[in-house]
């Protein structure tokens, strides 16, 4: 739908009929927010006309802090466009829409992930289009597909498959449709996600210090459970932690250590982690670095099912309620999570969608918070959250 403003003192009345209706018994009905709103917006005396924020307020006769936040208000749903220190009015004013591709719906993180893109962006007033790839690259293909015949005016991909993102990049790029990925980049895309290699850098120094804590620096094995199918730079966690390890306990014979897929799923993993159990019995300090939760969960399970819990210390990464749930327990080998905050990857992301629609430039990356969690602030984050 589409909104033609004209001049808003012929369609809603002059300050004078404000003060009439102040002024009768309907006043209880009176919304005061509402109409400073109105002021605001009839204080443009043309559609093409740019104003200053003292300008408005010096028209409007409203306050410079409600104001402000009125316009801000405005401008995030597409009534208002500023340009530098200037307001103008839209000309027209049609609904953003967003094709959202999710990683998948099974796992908490993508879960979560999704609750907070679809809360950011009904507060936005953006028409969110949400599809599952099902962590499969092919449904990935088919659903920048779907988007396209949407015709969304910035479409998100969350997928794990780098050898199909020059596809997925080229199917928006051909269509002029914004692209930003979230966690796995893709060419021409706005990278939306952690610092891989940083955060695998912070889980890499908890096993470190756990490993000469509790094993006066000892270490039979290195577990660096990765995800091949999303290339260097996801798999940059895993590097990073490696080189931290190893800027605090010294350079590791590479036969200990062990870089093996099964990362982003807990049965892979625990299936890749039973491998290595059986084929080396003998060893009694194992570190695991996983490049998600789930994947540290699932070593987790098999380490417990051997009756191995001392033989080992586990980090994984997003910081997921379940994660952290083990992580606060005192005997659990599963000892830190490096989290990512999901939950707040809905208002970055529709700061980014609303930065691309009105022409802004923006860098070709998006870092999010990332932070070691360990024992003692899993429990403190558990007892807050009511755990």
């Amino acid at each position: 739908m589409q909104i033609r403003y004209g001049r808003f003192d012929r369609l809603l009345g002059r300050q004078s009929n404000k003060r009439d209706m102040e002024n009768k018994p309907e006043a209880s009905y009176f919304v005061p927010t509402t109409s400073k709103t109105l002021d605001i917006l009839e204080s443009f005396h043309t559609v093409g006309e740019e104003l200053t924020l003292e300008e408005i307020i010096s028209r409007a006769k409203v306050p410079r802090t409600t104001a402000f936040r009125i316009l801000y208000t405005l401008e995030q749903r597409r009534y208002v466009t500023r340009r530098g220190k200037r307001y103008r009015l839209n000309s027209t004013r049609k609904k953003i829409r967003v094709g959202f591709g999710s990683l998948t719906s099974e796992l908490a993180f993508a879960q979560v992930v999704t609750a907070s893109l679809t809360e950011a962006a009904a507060a936005a007033g953006i028409d969110l289009f949400v599809m599952d790839n099902h962590r499969d690259p092919q449904a990935a293909i088919q659903n920048a597909r779907r988007m396209v015949a949407e015709n969304v005016d910035v479409a998100i991909e969350f997928q794990r498959h780098v050898d199909v993102s020059p596809v997925i990049a080229d199917i928006f790029g051909t269509a002029g449709i914004p692209l930003i990925a979230v966690h796995i980049p893709h060419p021409g895309a706005i990278y939306f996600g952690v610092d891989n290699y940083k955060s695998g850098y912070a889980a890499g120094a908890a096993l470190a210090e756990f490993a000469q804590t509790h094993w006066d620096g000892h270490v039979d094995l290195v577990v660096l459970l990765d995800i091949p199918e999303g290339g260097i730079v996801l798999q940059s966690r895993m590097t990073g932690a490696l080189r931290s390890m190893e800027a605090t306990m010294g350079p590791l014979p590479r036969e200990r250590v062990l870089r093996v897929g099964g990362g982003g799923e807990r049965a892979l993993a625990r299936s890749a982690m039973a491998t290595i159990l059986a084929t080396h019995p003998d060893a009694r300090h194992i570190l695991v670095s996983a490049c998600s939760d789930d994947g540290a969960l699932g070593a987790m399970d098999e380490v417990l099912a051997a009756n191995r819990s001392r033989d080992a210390a586990i980090v994984g990464m997003e910081g997921s309620a379940e994660a952290l749930a083990m992580v606060a327990k005192a005997d659990s080998p599963f000892i830190g999570s490096v989290a990512f905050y999901p939950e707040q990857y809905g208002p970055a992301l529709v700061d980014l969608v609303l930065r691309l629609v009105n022409g802004e430039q923006v860098p070709p990356f998006r870092y999010v918070n990332h932070e070691l969690i360990g024992r003692e602030k899993a429990a403190q984050t558990l007892a807050s959250a009511g755990g």
